[in-house]
């Protein structure tokens, strides 16, 4: 598989999982497409020599995305807002340099968990694991990395599913 094949299964794979988003976050706009909603997954267009990536289905809300842009892709845990100071999972898709994101200067997309607690506040091994299970299947990949707080969130979460070890 090459450099782009390979990004392509992964964002597909990401794409993919349950109760997740992409989010596109750049000065001044965040844009999160529920991954459960953009139908068809991600396909190839091309128009004259300009090659992208499109998400989502043509007749609906849909993105373009330049994975040729992409230089590495970071699975990162760590604490956010929007899931009340706890951790949360996020596969950062890098570009090379600044893209224009606040939060993190090179992170051209990513793709987000949405509601990994119960409402317990017990974490969901059923939408924690297939992240941890993504990054398994690419983590030899010479351009996947992982932070440590992701590499020690199944144990920091209690999570007993094999597919989170």
């Amino acid at each position: 598989m090459n450099r782009i094949e390979r990004l392509e299964a992964i964002l597909s794979q990401a794409l993919a999982l349950r109760d997740a988003s992409l989010v596109i976050f750049r000065k001044g706009v965040l844009v999160e497409f529920k991954t459960g909603d953009l139908g068809p997954g991600l396909v190839a267009a091309v128009e004259g020599n300009h090659r992208s990536w499109q998400v989502g289905p043509f007749e609906g809300h849909h993105c373009h995305l330049d994975l040729a842009s992409v230089v590495g892709v970071l699975f990162d845990a760590e604490p956010v807002s929007c899931q009340a100071g706890r951790i949360n999972c996020t596969a950062w898709f890098l570009c090379e340099g600044d893209c224009g994101n606040p939060y993190r200067r090179d992170g051209l997309f990513s793709v987000t968990l949405n509601s990994p607690y119960a409402t317990s506040g017990l974490p969901r091994e059923d939408i924690f694991g297939p992240m941890f299970a993504l990054h398994a299947r690419h983590r030899d990949v010479g351009f996947v990395t992982a932070s440590d707080t992701f590499l020690a969130a199944p144990a920091a979460l209690g999570l007993t599913t094999p597919a989170a070890h």
